[in-house]
């Protein structure tokens, strides 16, 4: 089943070109242009991911409809879309439950990249929920780890690149890709960022984090991973 994605986005020509790229990249697309119908559509639980205006006429925004899908449980990704680029709004998207968030106007390829890595990462979270790093595991639903530093919760960024890395598990993965996935709308990660992460998931789950067998550096390309 192609997956399928909830478009809330009251301008007409911008939902139809959004609408019209995602069909093109293979998903479905039920779209909605007021606060009540789209409402309606995001409480209904049946989208893969969820794309919201924050600005929306008819009685709501896109920070409440946020606000109200996770109140009921819903899990779908969001992905707020706004012209509002100030940090207190991308703080209150956020804070609302949202996943990602996207400043207008934003270039297509971008907006397609955010919804394929929103995509990847529920399916991964979904799909394996406990990974097996003999002696160690960790819980790619919750966080919870058992690690060479004991029992832990994973912080949001290596739980994130671990999700990453076990949904390309085997391939290369620059330190761009890395930082797109998972890092996304943060204002200032840099390489040196996806480098210590390295470090530190190298220091929780190899055996010997000097020689890693799992956390493999790739010259000139970035990391791979395999379970070992």
């Amino acid at each position: 089943m192609p997956n399928r994605v909830l478009l809330i986005e009251d301008e007409p020509l911008l939902a139809d070109l959004v609408a019209l790229n995602l069909r093109h990249h293979g998903i479905d697309v039920e779209h909605h242009a007021t606060f009540e119908t789209g409402r309606a559509a995001i409480l209904a639980g049946a989208y893969d991911v969820a794309l919201v205006d924050v600005m929306l006429p008819g009685g709501g925004d896109g920070f409440e409809l946020t606000r109200l899908a996770r109140g009921a449980g819903l899990k779908v990704p969001i992905l707020l879309l706004t012209a509002r680029s100030e940090v207190p709004a991308r703080v209150q998207g956020l804070d609302a439950g949202a996943d990602d968030y996207l400043t207008k106007p934003f270039h297509m390829d971008e907006l397609l990249a955010r919804v394929r890595a929103l995509l990847r990462r529920a399916q991964s979270a979904g799909d394996t929920p406990r990974l097996a790093l003999p002696p160690y595991w960790a819980d790619l639903q919750s966080g919870l780890a058992s690690t060479r530093e004991g029992e832990l919760v994973l912080a949001e960024k290596e739980l994130g690149l671990l999700r990453l890395f076990v949904q390309r598990e085997g391939q290369p993965l620059s330190r761009a890709e890395m930082l797109e996935e998972v890092w996304g709308m943060d204002a200032f990660p840099t390489d040196r960022t996806v480098d210590n992460f390295i470090v530190r998931l190298r220091r929780l789950f190899e055996l010997e984090p000097e020689a890693p067998k799992r956390f493999l550096t790739v010259r000139g390309t970035g990391y791979l991973f395999r379970r070992g």
